[in-house]
């Protein structure tokens, strides 16, 4: 019963943050609407709520419902509500990351809520991760994204202080921080590969 009521709260979840993606960016100002439509701010929702999961198993199934119900909730209000079209190339792309950034933020999630091993440092330093890793893609193609400077700065920023908020010593803050390089390199590279399809 509890497993079916964290589905269904992933999935509206998922629907609300892809419907308030869709409103967001035409609320904020100028290059700070990019924010709106970042696929790394979509995954804290997941996160959480795989951090809400019994399992690790578990953890991703609620993550990936999130994050489907994200991809749902933005086109669907976008394409009926706005009657704006949208390839459905980007669609299978988002479904696709969906399933694959559910699978490892909600497992990532579940590291950092249930997980007091050597594993547990590694769940707040990939959502941590992912900020940083987003606004180093931003400065390192610059001559694309001069105008998204301060963006990257902020993301920057929110991933180091996800990862010392979410820590609860400073041994652990440490051993997260730290965890940050191999997650860091690894983003880069995986951003790099997914700008080829989107």
């Amino acid at each position: 019963m509890k497993n079916r009521n964290n589905i269904l709260l992933s999935a509206i979840v998922g629907l609300i943050v892809g419907i308030l993606t869709v409103l967001g960016q035409g609320v904020l100002p100028g290059n700070w609407n990019s924010l709106a439509n970042s696929g790394t701010v979509w995954l804290l929702p997941a996160f959480f709520m795989g951090a809400l999961s019994s399992t690790k198993g578990k953890s991703a199934i609620s993550a990936i419902i999130t994050l489907l119900g994200m991809v749902t909730g933005y086109y669907a209000y976008a394409m009926l509500i706005q009657n704006v079209s949208h390839s459905l190339y980007y669609i299978l792309v988002w479904t696709v990351a969906a399933v694959i950034g559910g699978s490892i933020f909600g497992i990532a999630g579940y590291l950092w809520g249930k997980d007091r091993g050597p594993l547990h440092k590694y769940g707040s330093a990939l959502i941590g991760g992912v900020f940083i890793t987003e606004g180093l893609h931003l400065f390192l193609n610059l001559s694309d994204y001069i105008h998204m400077w301060h963006t990257g700065v902020v993301q920057i920023i929110v991933g180091v202080s996800l990862v010392l908020a979410l820590e609860r010593s400073n041994k652990e803050r440490i051993a997260s921080l730290l965890a940050l390089i191999p997650i860091i390199v690894l983003g880069v590279i995986g951003y790099a590969i997914l700008s080829l399809f989107a």
